[in-house]
């Protein structure tokens, strides 16, 4: 289990699955529903791309952006080094919340320590990268002494200095309004799904529905579920359009490839975010704690994936739906 990676669809093959939907014109939820049309991304030629960076030592943990999840690991092992985009977790300018929250490390697959430590730390490095959908200009910028990177932010957790099983701290950044040129929903006007009385069963039938998609290799169904979530994060990236093709290509046969689930879980619980906007299965199994409760592999690859995302109900529907 020390490989399992517990990640959402990756970057580069959610934009070719976007390319995928739009070659259809529309993506069909099944197929007694209505075509439902992918939205029309609008391209960024430029923008800001802020970038998360993160290590740790000696601990479990999750990092929020603004109430959202951007990083998780209930595993083995230690991640340093490692960095993702947030700009999806951005819906507005001003001021950004980050939270950490950190739980003992794991010792082996089926067994975490008592407490944290002091050797126990999670540090965080943000910061904005000035791009555009044309590759020479981040090299023109350098060959002018122009600056095109900054530095946002830079968070250690303080020592911890006695044992205990659980700490939260909670650090922020601003955004200036001209660094935002992206427009997306995401979660700020869903539902609020705490107080739903038929959350869990719904949840749970979602989930449900998706393994069978992909067990079946249904791609049209597949990249419907998706959409919403590609979409936001595509436009709020800056990019290349002109790049889809060719990693659409790369990237189609996921879609139909069909996948076996392993380790069931057999005890998972509802985990809220998005100040109560959005939910998501976790699993309370040792061997898989804190992952997705979708954890598959193919033919292919023998490589665990954990299948982790993030539901809500927009506002005036009455069904769930991925968002991240």
């Amino acid at each position: 289990m020390q490989n399992l990676r517990p990640m959402k669809i990756n970057s580069l093959l959610k934009l070719a699955l976007l390319g995928i939907c739009i070659s259809f014109q529309s993506c069909a939820q099944n197929k007694n529903d209505n075509k439902k049309e992918m939205k029309e991304i609008q391209y960024q030629k430029e923008g800001m791309k802020f970038n998360l960076e993160y290590e740790h030592s000696d601990c479990s943990y999750e990092i929020l952006v603004n109430d959202m999840p951007v990083m998780i690991h209930f595993g083995l092992g230690e991640r340093s080094g490692l960095t993702v985009d947030i700009n999806q977790y951005i819906l507005k300018p001003g001021k950004q919340n980050i939270t950490i929250r950190m739980f003992p490390s794991k010792n082996d697959e089926n067994t975490f320590s008592l407490s944290l430590t002091a050797n126990s730390f999670v540090k965080i490095t943000l910061d904005k990268v000035s791009l555009s959908s044309n590759p020479m200009d981040g090299w023109d910028a350098i060959a002018k002494g122009e600056k095109y990177q900054w530095d946002v932010l830079d968070y250690q957790t303080p020592k911890i200095e006695k044992p205990v099983a659980y700490a939260e701290y909670k650090t922020s950044f601003e955004v200036d309004p001209k660094d935002i040129t992206w427009k997306i929903t995401g979660w700020a006007d869903s539902q609020n799904l705490k107080n739903d009385p038929n959350i869990r069963k719904e949840v749970d039938a979602f989930y449900e529905d998706f393994k069978k998609t992909l067990e079946s290799g249904n791609q049209s169904k597949y990249v419907s579920m998706l959409q919403n979530s590609i979409y936001e994060e595509a436009a709020s990236t800056p990019w290349d359009k002109n790049a889809l093709p060719q990693i659409t290509k790369n990237m189609t046969d996921y879609a139909n490839e069909k996948r076996s689930f392993i380790y069931p879980c057999k005890n998972a619980e509802l985990k809220f975010f998005g100040e109560g906007k959005v939910v998501t299965l976790v699993c309370t199994d040792m061997l898989t704690f804190g992952y997705s409760p979708l954890i598959s592999k193919s033919a292919k690859s023998m490589m665990p994936k954990a299948h982790t995302f993030y539901l809500h109900k927009p506002k005036g529907s009455d069904k769930l739906e991925i968002i991240r």
